[in-house]
C-alpha cells in the first residue's frame, strides 16, 4: 500500500475506499483573482476538473511511486469544478507534523497561458475566523503552471511562525487575501525590486534617454544582469508620454544572445502599474532560471527588448507579439 494512502487515509486500501474521506477533507477553493472580475468564487462559468492535466513538480515529480501517483490524479479528478479564465488554489489535505502545519494543494490553472506566480501570502485562520500564522511563499523557483494545467503544492507553517498556536484538535483553514491596492503617488517604493543604490543608477540612467515624445508610450531596457538562482534580473523603465495616468497589464519581455537566438520569453502580467501623466517609473523584473532555455549564456552579450503596445479601454495597456510563447507571471 502507498505510504500516503496508509498516512492519509489510515487502513483503507483502495482509491475506492478513500473517495468518502477525499470529500471530507475538502476546504474550500479560493483564486487570485486573474480574470479580473469581482468574486469569482461565484461565477459559474467553470471547468470540470478532468479537463485540466495534472503535472508534478521538485519533490513531487521524482520521489513518488506509481501507485502515489495514481492517488494524486484521483484525488485531483475529484476536486469541484474550477472557474474558468482563473488561478484557484484548493487544499486536498492537512496534517500536523513536529516541525509545523502542512497543507498539501492543487494549484488550478484554468486560464489559456502559463501562470508564474510570484509572492503568495497565504493565512490560517480557525473556524472562528482568527489569524493564527501568516506567511508569504516565494513559489518563483517553482517555474510556471502550465496553462490549463493543476500542480500539488504543499504549504508548510512551521511552529515558530505562529502568532498563536491552537490546540491540536482545532482544525485549521488556508485562505488568501488579496493585497490592497494602493495608489501609486501613496507608495514610497515607486521602483520596484532595486536597491536604494540601484534605484538612483537607474533613475539617472534613464534620465541620460532621449525624453518620451508627447502623446506617446514607451518601455526601454535599461539593464540586463545576473540574478538569484542562475535567473536573470531586466531593469525596465516606463514612460508615460500622455496626459492621463496610464495603467500596464502586461509586459513581454524576449533575450536575445549574441547569435540572434532566442533565449529567454516571459510573459508578465502587471497588477496595479499605474505611470502618472508625463513621468516615468523603473520595474526590475526576474527571470528564473526555468524560463531560460540555453544551459550556458554570458550575461554580458544578452540583449532584451520589449514589443509594441497597444492599449485597451480604461486606459490600460498591454504588450504583445504575434505568436509570442506566452509564460504569464503574476507579480504581487
Amino acid at each position: 500500500m502507498s505510504w500516503l494512502l496508509e498516512n492519509w487515509f489510515g487502513s483503507k486500501e483502495s482509491l475506492e475506499q478513500v473517495r468518502e474521506d477525499i470529500h471530507e477533507h475538502l476546504h474550500k477553493e479560493f483564486y487570485l483573482g486573474v480574470s479580473g472580475i469581482d468574486n469569482p468564487q461565484q461565477s459559474a462559468n467553470r471547468i470540470e476538473a478532468k479537463e485540466l492535466f495534472l503535472t508534478m513538480n521538485g519533490p513531487w515529480d521524482d520521489q513518488l511511486d506509481e501507485a502515489e501517483q495514481e492517488l494524486l490524479q484521483y484525488i485531483h479528478d475529484e476536486l469541484p469544478p474550477v472557474v474558468r479564465d482563473e488561478v484557484g488554489i484548493i487544499p486536498f489535505y492537512t496534517q500536523v507534523t513536529a516541525e509545523g502545519y502542512l497543507v498539501l494543494t492543487y494549484i488550478r490553472n484554468a486560464t489559456n497561458r502559463n501562470v508564474l506566480l510570484q509572492k503568495l501570502p497565504l493565512t490560517l485562520v480557525t473556524a472562528d475566523g482568527e489569524e493564527v500564522a501568516r506567511k508569504t511563499f516565494d513559489l518563483m523557483e517553482k517555474g510556471p503552471v502550465g496553462h490549463m494545467a493543476s500542480r500539488p503544492m504543499e504549504f508548510m507553517f512551521r511552529w515558530e511562525e505562529f502568532d498563536r498556536i491552537p490546540d491540536k484538535e482545532v482544525p485549521l483553514t488556508l485562505t488568501f487575501k488579496k493585497p490592497e491596492k494602493r495608489r501609486v503617488e501613496e507608495s514610497e517604493d515607486l521602483n520596484i525590486g532595486l536597491s536604494a543604490d540601484e534605484q538612483a543608477h537607474y533613475v539617472q540612467k534613464a534620465k541620460e534617454k532621449a525624453p518620451v515624445e508627447q502623446g506617446q508610450v514607451d518601455l526601454q531596457v535599461l539593464d540586463i544582469k545576473p540574478g538569484k538562482d542562475k535567473g536573470l534580473k531586466v531593469v525596465v523603465v516606463f514612460r508615460n508620454g500622455l496626459e492621463k495616468r496610464l495603467e500596464f497589464t502586461e509586459v513581454p519581455i524576449i533575450v536575445h544572445d549574441k547569435a540572434g537566438d532566442a533565449v529567454a520569453r516571459v510573459n508578465y502580467t502587471l497588477e496595479n502599474m499605474k505611470v502618472e501623466a508625463n513621468s516615468q517609473r523603473i520595474w526590475a523584473f526576474d527571470i528564473p532560471a526555468t524560463s531560460i532555455k540555453k544551459s550556458e549564456v554570458n550575461v554580458e552579450e544578452l540583449t532584451a527588448f520589449i514589443p509594441k503596445a497597444r492599449q485597451r479601454k480604461n486606459d490600460k495597456a498591454a504588450y504583445a507579439e504575434p505568436g509570442f510563447e506566452d509564460n504569464k507571471g503574476l507579480l504581487q
